[in-house]
């Protein structure tokens, strides 16, 4: 019983300390002063996907589009923060899992990212934080990793194990597990911007900046798992300066009698 206690006070004390320097390094990481500017989306997605020579530009542009679409009423004035995107950026870098199962550590990981915004110095309020992940291969019911096997990429293929060779086939074929093409990566995009709720985020409030990190995950890669990419997006309205917020306040009191 002793040694759990040890064990536990160890833990949460490695992790505190950990968060600590987060968000230490985040502050002293971002830029002073924002700045905003505009940003591609004219993209036609079709042919095959190939992370090692595409890279995640492809799909940038793919994230660009969908959020233009989304803020269609307010399209022009929707601009990417210098200060979001950095964030977001040292977020997937840094923090090991942007998706945590249980509710007290998705709360815990939101917590974590808010204390570094409202340190910086951000002309916008962030209002949401948006994180999923887009798998890079079609999963089958059970496929298996060679490092050694002919296709290169992922090196995963269909089957229970490799196939042995045998006197009637010296040199079994292995069948690559098939890689998802750039119309089907967008799909999976917009599944995720319908199903985290971004499309009603951009279309109910004020959106006017975001940022966001697309990075691939290298716990998934190399091993007899499917290889995905970690995607965080961070949402932000326009701060009220103080002149601002002293008027707003006294119309609503106004109003109030």
């Amino acid at each position: 019983m002793k040694c759990y206690l040890l064990y536990f006070v160890l833990f949460m004390t490695s992790s505190l300390f950990s968060q600590s320097e987060f968000i230490q390094e985040a502050r002293y990481h971002l830029p002073r002063k924002d700045s905003l500017f505009a940003f591609e989306y004219n993209y036609a997605s079709s042919g095959k996907y190939d992370y090692f020579t595409d890279s995640t530009v492809p799909l940038e542009l793919m994230m660009n589009q969908f959020l233009k679409k989304g803020n269609k009423n307010r399209a022009d004035t929707l601009k990417q923060s210098l200060v979001l995107t950095q964030l977001a950026t040292l977020c997937v870098k840094r923090i090991h899992t942007l998706m945590p199962t249980p509710k007290k550590r998705k709360e815990s990981l939101e917590k974590r990212i808010r204390r570094v915004f409202f340190g910086s110095n951000c002309s916008f309020g962030l209002i949401e934080t948006v994180s999923f992940e887009i798998p890079l291969v079609k999963k089958t019911a059970k496929f298996y990793y060679n490092k050694k096997g002919p296709d290169g990429g992922f090196n995963l293929y269909a089957g229970k194990s490799k196939p042995k060779a045998t006197k009637e086939d010296p040199e079994p074929k292995e069948t690559a597990l098939e890689a998802y093409a750039l119309e089907e990566l967008e799909k999976l995009i917009q599944t995720q911007f319908t199903r985290k709720k971004v499309n009603r985020y951009l279309s109910e409030k004020n959106v006017a900046a975001f940022g966001y990190f697309i990075q691939l995950d290298e716990t998934t890669v190399n091993k007899n798992k499917i290889p995905k990419l970690k995607v965080l997006l961070i949402l932000g309205v326009k701060r009220f300066s103080y002149k601002q917020r002293r008027k707003f306040n006294q119309l609503n009191k106004s109003t109030d009698v």
